[in-house]
């Protein structure tokens, strides 16, 4: 029996394959290990999945969804502008997991002995979780099992190293932390007390970057209003300011200093002067 693994992420997701010795991940059409949990349309209805669609989303904000997952197990929609249409955090996900599916091989896809273990953070509420199970069926994935993903961060450790202990796992990811306490003896591994915050994650870092550096140096060098940041006049700027931001970030983790830049051919938008 082959299983089937889907890391469904609040900015990334992953999905790999374990055949009981190996470990595969399968790649994105741009070769990528992620996908951006990402879904934008076009105003010819065509519809995007991935880095495309993350990229298109800056520039055309009202009508692409981001961070979701956030929302998962509650009644909030995602309005899409383009097609006059609200999603439900469920049925974007169902877009991300049917994406992710479709880098399997043929042969894995349509294998009645395929299972699928989808992670979640260990945070999640039981409305959260069954929300993730039923994006899943509306992905038409079946025999769907979920797993913490401090859990199976432990399993994999135990995996390469083959020893019992005590783990502490900290799982800072793109919408939420987890940090949680496992322990595993002779293969099987056990969550002792877990917390975290559910709004804490790589995007809140990006949001202060676009707070602290960026919206200040914009409001010193151009004449634009101090409500620039919640100004419908101006969220296409402020889209594309966070866009550049989480580049930015994504940098800094290779280099000393980084410049946040956006093409003016691309902003497509002048303060109240008209620069």
């Amino acid at each position: 029996m082959k299983y089937v693994g889907i890391d469904l992420g609040t900015t990334n997701s992953a999905i790999s394959s374990y055949d009981g010795e190996n470990v595969q991940i399968f790649k994105s059409p741009e070769q990528h290990d992620v996908t951006p949990s990402a879904i934008y349309f076009d105003k010819r209805g065509n519809k995007y999945v991935g880095s495309r669609a993350y990229n298109s989303a800056s520039r055309s904000p009202d009508n692409a969804a981001l961070l979701f997952k956030r929302f998962m197990g509650t009644s909030t929609k995602i309005k899409i502008v383009a097609v006059d249409k609200e999603l439900t955090p469920e049925e974007c996900s169902a877009e991300i997991l049917k994406t992710l599916y479709g880098y399997l091989p043929e042969e894995v896809r349509n294998s009645d002995s395929t299972g699928t273990v989808i992670t979640v953070p260990a945070a999640f509420n039981q409305m959260q979780k069954d929300a993730t199970m039923s994006a899943a069926e509306l992905a038409g994935i079946g025999k769907v099992a979920l797993m913490q993903e401090p859990v199976a961060a432990v399993m994999s450790i135990m995996k390469s190293r083959n020893t019992d202990g005590i783990f502490l796992v900290y799982d800072l990811g793109g919408g939420t932390l987890d940090i949680a306490i496992a322990e595993s003896i002779s293969g099987k591994v056990n969550l002792l007390s877990h917390g975290g915050i559910a709004m804490c994650g790589g995007r809140d870092f990006d949001r202060a970057l676009l707070d602290n550096i960026v919206k200040p140096w914009l409001l010193k060098n151009f004449n634009l209003p101090v409500d620039i940041a919640v100004n419908p006049q101006f969220k296409t700027l402020m889209k594309m300011a966070t866009w550049a931001s989480e580049k930015a970030k994504i940098e800094l983790s290779s280099r000393e200093d980084v410049i946040i830049s956006l093409p003016e051919t691309e902003l497509n938008v002048r303060d109240i002067d008209g620069e």
